[in-house]
């Protein structure tokens, strides 16, 4: 497993506009956002740290749709998996996006050559479909959009698939659990597993504990 934390903040981690344009390695994707629906235009917290003062965690009641809007570890997680493809390319790897939200991750690494699983929940999905459909088309049929609750069969998603993707998945430890059940009904030996969070609040003490908890091999990783 690998994990890709940072601090930055940048124009990526805008929220407010109602779709975002991004370059990301050859490819240019369009990702419309829900930025009502999200709360992200109320800027409020939740499981803060004293030493924490980033303005962009969600309180409770927000929580459930953060995945309407792009977040930055998104974008920064997509930017890594195609500096660094996992086998070299990303031509027919099997991959399963889990929390994709809009879909940036996926969609990037769906338009690299990869046939992607994009996983979310119910209220998320028609959005994650409909940026998959606006960068990849009408008639691709590699990559779809499942609905998937952590902790949940994963059979829809099988068989194993050479990676696993994550962007800004570890925020509430109380979903640690569920998550960490799914990373393992789905990975096989050869299973690869990315994620990407900004280290905020209470992730400064929990950095990895998800990798510890499953018993994979960690390694943090730049964009160097």
């Amino acid at each position: 497993m690998a994990l890709v934390p940072f601090r930055v903040s940048g124009a990526a981690a805008d929220q407010t506009l109602e779709h975002r344009i991004f370059q990301i390695g050859q490819h240019t994707i369009r990702i419309d956002q829900d930025v009502h629906k999200s709360g992200s235009l109320q800027r409020v917290r939740v499981q803060p740290s004293s030493e924490d003062s980033s303005p962009d965690v969600k309180s409770e009641e927000h929580l459930e749709h953060v995945g309407l809007v792009v977040w930055q570890s998104a974008f920064v997680l997509a930017e890594y998996l195609l500096r660094h493809p996992p086998f070299g390319q990303w031509d027919d790897v099997h991959a399963v996006d889990l929390g994709a939200g809009t879909g940036v991750c996926g969609i990037a690494v769906s338009m690299a050559g990869a046939q992607v699983i994009l996983t979310d929940l119910s209220h998320i999905t028609p959005l994650t479909a409909h940026n998959l459909k606006v960068n990849c088309g009408d008639h691709q049929t590699h990559s779809k959009v499942v609905v998937h609750c952590w902790g949940q069969d994963v059979k829809e998603l099988m068989p194993s698939p050479d990676v696993i993707i994550g962007a800004d998945v570890v925020y509430q430890q109380e979903h640690f659990d569920a998550l960490i059940t799914t990373l393992q009904d789905l990975a096989a030996a050869h299973t690869l597993i990315y994620l990407a969070f900004k280290i905020r609040g209470k992730l400064r003490s929990s950095t990895g504990q998800v990798a510890h908890d499953i018993v994979f091999e960690l390694q943090l990783a730049t964009l160097a």
